[in-house]
């Protein structure tokens, strides 16, 4: 009676994800921009956009899977939800709470296992969308990513009140600095598919075009991973 009882409770303030439709985790960093000695967007070896660009490609390819990131966010989109439900639990459980809570911390152990920096914190939201939205979602997100992405830049080029400026303004600004040649091809984010850097502008027309990886020199470095903590968590 009494495990009836608190199960209708436990459903009543949980959200269920969909088995059969796309589900998408989000996750940002806790507190990244206000760290204003630590840059996120220039790539270099061992810092916050490398690890967060191998992360994407490790859980990408893992659930095969697609990953868009830029800035201090990431966001996946699985479009077999089960394929992760059934590897965060063993009962089918697909209560959000659940799986944002297990997935979170796969995903903290990788990124701060290969961060060369300070440990990073994360937020994670999910939830269902329906299989024709994929490509909306996208489109949404490689937005605010660019306007994450400009908005950064120019706050630590010490712009005054660059977050209240239109997308317009932040773009001609951005590219008053001879040194955001470098940023442009990721400024509306960057797009992994199972485990593989593709076009964005390419796959929000329906194709699928693998590019270079933007991965500081082309030159990945193997990171050796203990996958039994994942075991541990459970």
């Amino acid at each position: 009676m009494w495990n009836n009882y608190f199960l209708q409770i436990r459903k009543k303030y949980s959200m269920q994800i969909s088995s059969k439709e796309p589900l998408v985790i989000n996750l940002d960093a806790k507190d990244t921009t206000k760290n204003k000695e630590k840059n996120i967007i220039e790539m270099y070896k061992g810092g916050f956009r490398y690890t967060l660009e191998q992360t994407a490609r490790y859980f990408s390819e893992r659930y095969n899977c697609l990953a868009i990131f830029g800035a201090d966010e990431i966001s996946f989109i699985f479009e077999q939800p089960m394929q992760l439900v059934n590897d965060l639990n063993s009962d089918n459980n697909t209560f959000s709470t659940e799986i944002i809570s297990v997935f979170s911390q796969y995903f903290f152990d990788y990124f701060n296992s290969i961060n060369k920096e300070e440990k990073v914190f994360w937020h994670g939201k999910c939830f269902s969308i329906h299989n024709e939205k994929i490509i909306s979602f996208l489109k949404y997100k490689s937005r605010l990513l660019q306007l994450l992405n400009t908005t950064y830049f120019l706050k630590h080029k010490g712009v005054l009140n660059a977050g209240k400026l239109k997308l317009e303004q932040k773009l001609e600004l951005c590219n008053s600095y001879p040194e955001y040649n470098s940023q442009k091809d990721y400024q509306k984010g960057t797009l992994y598919y199972c485990g593989k850097c593709i076009d964005l502008d390419k796959y929000l027309e329906n194709k699928i075009c693998q590019i270079e990886a933007s991965n500081c020199n082309n030159s990945y470095t193997d990171i050796e991973f203990d996958e039994s903590m994942f075991d541990n968590i459970l």
